[in-house]
């Protein structure tokens, strides 16, 4: 163990060293080169050193005056985009990006543009990107997407086949733990983009067998129990759209709020004729989220203007968390489970981790401060912009139960309605049998087992309930006629 943590410390010291070295070398060049490759060589030197976000206004400075690109340049601008995202090349204007070709730059400028929702230029842009280079995978996604958005489905498919393909295989290539996860975060996407458009399309036991393929314990499997339950749902089957909506209430997924689903519930049961049931997921759906909405607007309206309040809350101790809301400091934990925010967590910790680096190099000068400088404003702009969001994500889920409210309110109209006719139709002396569930009721395919429910939550069984119920309906016919 002692030899262990000797060879850390070695290790440690010659990164440290190296670092210091490779800013050593930059600092050289700012202060004696005179040449118009100034920029590129001090950003070569910081890259090279591990200063990615440092070397960022350098690559910026040299792609604002100069529009050639060597092999060198390209490597490194490629060596950003990995290590920084889209901070790469950040202040550039469209135009100027417009006139490099390179994979690296199409796949910034892309991503730009359809953000901006410029979808026909985007495509144009993506399209550059040689299918045999490692970011045809995203540019395939956003491509498919565009044209599911265009309404472009054969297409739309074609193209996330090709993502899933692709990502299948680097992620079968790929060396080390991170790069995996990160090409089987774009293959499950792929794959629940092309069960999304069989959806679309109405091809719903082609989407739930697409849905079948992602992993129980991906980041994005809570996401889709929404999607299976809507497919059950167009099928008919109740009872199966019902099972998977309950699922987000076992204690695994507590930190899960999905609003629409107790929209989903109170139809299928509506659709059941069970009119009481229904009555009481509506009932249950205002008394839940109302108040959480009250929260939540309470807490935007205080800290609207803040850029660093929603983050803080991310890094609040376990003391401050258990005062927040419960509500609340669930939704941030969901927030948390996020990709996307994750990958804007790691830029912020690694631009971080860069300036405790260069504030430790000795011989400290107008060059070494400039590039402290630079990084403060840049873990500035991406703390506000992990802020807002979180603030986004919870200004969009307010908007999503008021959404949702409007739907329950005129469906407890016509539950109303419905309870009202059964009231008057039925007689004094019928009684009405109502089965509330059997195995005979529940709709299952050769390679699903039948779990009695009784009251727990088998980790194992997540997402594959089904309930048994009667339906009513004919009963409910027989009385009005």
């Amino acid at each position: 163990m002692k030899y262990f943590a000797t060879t850390i410390i070695l290790a440690t010291l010659m990164v440290s060293n190296y670092a210091h070295a490779t800013a050593k070398a930059a600092f050289e060049i700012s202060q004696n080169d005179k040449s118009r490759e100034k920029n590129k060589k001090i950003a070569h030197e910081l890259i090279d050193g591990g200063f990615y976000f440092s070397a960022i206004p350098y690559i910026n400075t040299y792609l604002e005056d100069h529009s050639d690109i060597d092999s060198q340049l390209e490597s490194d601008i490629e060596t950003l985009v990995i290590k920084t995202g889209t901070m790469a090349v950040l202040n550039l204007e469209e135009k100027k990006l417009e006139k490099f070709s390179i994979p690296s730059i199409s796949l910034i400028l892309g991503t730009r543009l359809f953000n901006k929702e410029q979808y026909e230029k985007a495509y144009e842009i993506l399209s550059r990107i040689p299918e045999t280079h490692k970011f045809a995978i995203e540019a395939d996604l956003m491509k498919g997407t565009i044209k599911n958005l265009q309404r472009k489905h054969i297409e739309a498919l074609s193209l996330y086949g090709q993502c899933t393909q692709k990502a299948t295989q680097q992620e079968s290539n790929a060396i080390g733990e991170k790069l995996k996860r990160y090409y089987s975060y774009l293959k499950e996407t792929c794959i629940i983009r092309t069960a999304r458009v069989k959806i679309e399309d109405h091809k719903y036991e082609e989407a739930l067998e697409l849905y079948e393929q992602i992993d129980k314990r991906s980041y994005k499997w809570p996401y889709i129990l929404m999607d299976k339950a809507w497919a059950h749902y167009y099928l008919k089957d109740y009872n199966r759209a019902i099972g998977l909506t309950v699922t987000y209430k076992s204690p695994l997924l507590e930190s899960y709020f999905f609003p629409e689903s107790e929209v989903l519930m109170a139809l299928s049961y509506y659709n059941l004729c069970l009119w009481d049931d229904s009555l009481k997921v509506v009932d249950h759906f205002y008394d839940y989220y109302q108040p959480k909405a009250d929260a939540l607007k309470d807490i935007l309206g205080k800290n609207k203007n803040s850029d660093t309040y929603f983050l803080d809350l991310y890094y609040a101790d376990p003391k401050t968390r258990e005062n927040l809301n419960p509500f609340i400091r669930n939704l941030i934990t969901q927030t948390r489970k996020q990709v996307k925010f994750n990958l804007d967590l790691a830029s912020l910790k690694a631009a971080k981790d860069e300036l405790a680096l260069i504030k430790k190099l000795k011989n400290k000068n107008d060059f070494t401060n400039g590039l402290e400088a630079n990084l403060d404003a840049t873990i500035a702009f991406i703390g506000a912009k992990i802020n807002f969001y979180i603030k986004k994500e919870i200004f969009t889920f307010i908007n999503e139960i008021h959404k949702h409210s409007y739907s329950m309110f005129n469906l407890k109209l016509e539950l109303l309605s419905k309870k009202r006719e059964e009231i008057y139709n039925t007689k004094s002396d019928q009684l009405v049998d109502r089965n509330r569930g059997s195995e005979t009721n529940v709709n299952r395919k050769m390679n699903q087992y039948f779990f009695d429910f009784n009251g727990s939550f088998w980790a194992d069984e997540l997402g594959d309930y089904s309930f048994g119920l009667k339906s009513q309906c004919s009963d409910a016919n027989k009385e009005s006629k």
